[in-house]
């Protein structure tokens, strides 16, 4: 394939009343998309439990849809009175989408399994696309364990793979267990690694399913605080450049039903390609302009011009990367993550082979100090931190902040018109001068410039 339309979905969450009504909210996304030639369209995380509400028939829950029907923009005015109605009473009656939902699965997991693939892959094959569902709580196809899961499915309606979340948000522990491993799907389309959440933030994530070969990285993300958003949201980005890989993220947002504190989802969906690839040289081919309105984007891959960037880029990350001399650190570092002692000789650090298990040492069960000289070196610097005392002292040193504490209070943020968040400006940075820049204080400096 030389060129693919791709499209993401930015999708609020509805407690719908039957699956129809759900089908046909989907379908006003699937047929924007279509008129723009998509041919692999993506929504985001957690949308998929709206396949949920319609097998709930117990009075609670009926209630929380007909106060979510009253929220709707569309919604008449009966519609907002008898929602307003029904939101006090679902109130007094402690009413929790969370806990029906997890009796549900607990006793009905392959129904809710049924009705998800039932309503994705008649969409896939009504609307001739690639479809990478939203994710839900489902029981896995390989173990039927419940998980935080997405599903592909082709253009004719066949399940291609699926894809379950291994990081855990708080919000999913008592709700699903974690998955095991991520590997690529193979799709018409392109070779699809697919990613769920925060497990985005971790670097090995991406450069595991680059080097099974994919092509295509999608993030699909359920953010209920900005700054999460902005953390997956960089994430993203560097995953993308590090394996100079096409990506697309998907974003839910608007009114929380599911998660425990209530706040709303916000994110701004958008389709990235490598920076060399990029009219702003930024990794942007279109993002959404608002965190919480419902939309779709389209944006065209050219696969052809990503080939010739693995070839000619001056960063050949895709194959000349260093394994040689990183690959036997890396082994051992990851090891001792996985519960291994803090407490470590460094001779064993030095003749650790890959595959061998380190053994505890005698002094483990003890505190022990060890000097910077004691420790094995990967890198080194050529002068010793700090530089002799000469220079002015920092900003923020001890003898400038001793008499004044920081505030209490955290900065206010302001809400533009768009959508995003900014700080206001300080009253103390637009009335004094900025100190003499010194060569410690730089990194201060050039931070304050911006």
């Amino acid at each position: 394939m030389d060129k693919l339309v791709v499209a993401c979905i930015q999708q609020r969450m509805r407690l719908p009343w039957s699956l129809e009504q759900y089908q046909e909210d989907l379908r006003r996304f699937l047929r924007v998309a279509t008129a723009k030639r998509a041919r692999l369209i993506v929504f985001p995380e957690l949308a998929g439990l709206m396949v949920a509400p319609p097998l709930l028939a117990d009075f609670k829950s009926s209630l929380l849809k007909r106060a979510d029907q009253g929220r709707s923009r569309s919604a008449t005015p009966w519609q907002r009175l008898s929602g307003a109605a029904a939101r006090t009473l679902a109130r007094l009656l402690h009413a929790d989408l969370r806990a029906s939902l997890a009796a549900l699965l607990d006793v009905s997991a392959p129904a809710v399994w049924q009705a998800y693939q039932e309503v994705f892959a008649g969409l896939a094959r009504e609307f001739g696309v690639v479809l990478v569902a939203p994710s839900a709580y489902l029981p896995d196809p390989q173990d039927g364990v419940l998980r935080n899961l997405a599903a592909v499915f082709g253009s004719n309606g066949e399940l291609l793979g699926t894809q379950a979340k291994v990081v855990l948000h708080p919000d999913d522990v008592d709700m699903a267990q974690a998955g095991q491993s991520w590997n690529v799907i193979p799709t018409e389309v392109g070779q699809l690694g697919l990613i769920l959440g925060s497990d985005v933030l971790y670097p090995e994530v991406g450069r595991l399913l680059a080097y099974q070969g994919a092509e295509i990285l999608a993030v699909l993300a359920a953010c209920p605080e900005p700054a999460l958003y902005n953390k997956i949201r960089t994430g993203i980005l560097a995953r993308m450049q590090d394996n100079q890989l096409f990506a697309v993220a998907s974003f839910l947002v608007g009114h929380n039903e599911i998660g425990r504190t209530g706040k709303s989802f916000v994110g701004k969906s958008a389709i990235f390609a490598p920076q060399e690839l990029t009219p702003r040289l930024n990794g942007v081919l279109v993002e959404m302009g608002n965190y919480r309105s419902e939309g779709v984007l389209t944006a065209e891959w050219d696969f052809p011009a990503l080939r010739a960037l693995w070839e000619s880029s001056d960063t050949p990350v895709r194959r000349q990367l260093p394994l040689g001399q990183t690959g036997k650190i890396l082994a051992q570092l990851y090891g001792r993550l996985q519960g291994l002692p803090n407490v470590m000789e460094p001779a064993t650090l030095r003749t650790l082979e890959v595959n061998e298990t380190p053994t505890l040492p005698a002094s483990a069960g003890s505190e022990e100090v060890h000097s910077l000289d004691d420790l094995p070196v990967i890198s080194s610097i050529t002068s010793r931190w700090p530089p002799p005392s000469t220079a002015s002292p920092r900003r923020g040193s001890q003898a400038e902040t001793t008499d004044d504490p920081l505030p209490d209070d955290p900065l206010p943020v302001e809400e533009v018109e768009d959508g995003s968040w900014v700080l206001p400006p300080s009253p103390a940075a637009s009335t004094s001068p900025p100190p003499p820049v010194s060569s410690e204080d730089e990194t201060d400096e050039m931070d304050a410039l911006s």
